[in-house]
């Protein structure tokens, strides 16, 4: 039998935006709420954070760079997560760039303004170490994951993820996914190569369980891969 993990993330966008969106309704009359497309840095590796950003909608990937200039995704954060709060608090530089994958609605919030209600407000405290409790649960699901878990599993959660997050349209029982990342990202997120990659897909095409179509993933039956 496959392992599953406790939080696992089934196929439903509710799964992914509660329950953070709470943050929404505290912040709603601080900062400014603007659209970023793709690429736009919103947090800078090396640099403070003079601000921080709580998504409302799209998907925003964590970069790391290198030394020698190579890069590598840390992860993904959805609608209801806040980016740079960690950063805000300790007054450290930022660790990672946070850049938007797709065109992404995001609020910008001054940093003063951020700590002076997180002083302010014990409830809003509250709900802050909340997403960060569950960042953290998920961050060590996800080491546990590459541990333990095979490639083909690792590459169905970030799937799941994907479809969550609203990245597909839906005919009847099958699902269609355009992945926003590229072959290389996906690699990254799961920890392997992107040949190997390459060869998980293809396996996976053979079983019947995904096929590939003019830049589309087919998924014919969404809980079945979800049972990898």
């Amino acid at each position: 039998m496959p392992q599953r993990f406790p939080n696992d993330i089934e196929f439903n966008r509710e799964a992914v935006v509660s329950p953070n969106i709470d943050l929404q309704a505290k912040f709603a009359s601080v900062g400014v709420v603007r659209s970023y497309g793709p690429g736009s840095e919103l947090l800078q590796q090396g640099l403070p954070a003079d601000e921080i950003y709580l998504i409302h909608e799209g998907i925003v990937k964590l970069i790391w760079t290198g030394n020698q200039g190579k890069q590598t995704i840390l992860g993904l954060r959805w609608p209801g997560y806040p980016l740079g709060v960690p950063f805000a608090i300790t007054g450290d530089a930022c660790p990672m760039s946070a850049v938007p994958l797709v065109r992404s609605v995001l609020q910008r919030i001054p940093v003063h303004d951020f700590l002076r209600h997180m002083q302010a407000d014990p409830e809003l405290a509250w709900k802050v170490q909340q997403v960060h409790s569950k960042e953290l649960c998920e961050h060590l699901n996800s080491l546990g994951e590459l541990a333990c878990c095979s490639a083909r599993s690792r590459l169905a959660r970030v799937f799941k993820r994907l479809i969550s997050a609203g990245q597909a349209s839906v005919e009847g029982k099958k699902t269609q996914l355009r992945l926003p990342l590229k072959q290389r990202e996906v690699a990254e997120l799961i920890g392997v190569t992107p040949e190997h990659l390459s060869r998980i897909l293809n396996a996976l095409a053979k079983d019947g369980l995904l096929h590939m179509h003019k830049g589309w993933i087919i998924i014919p039956n969404p809980q079945q891969l979800s049972m990898l």
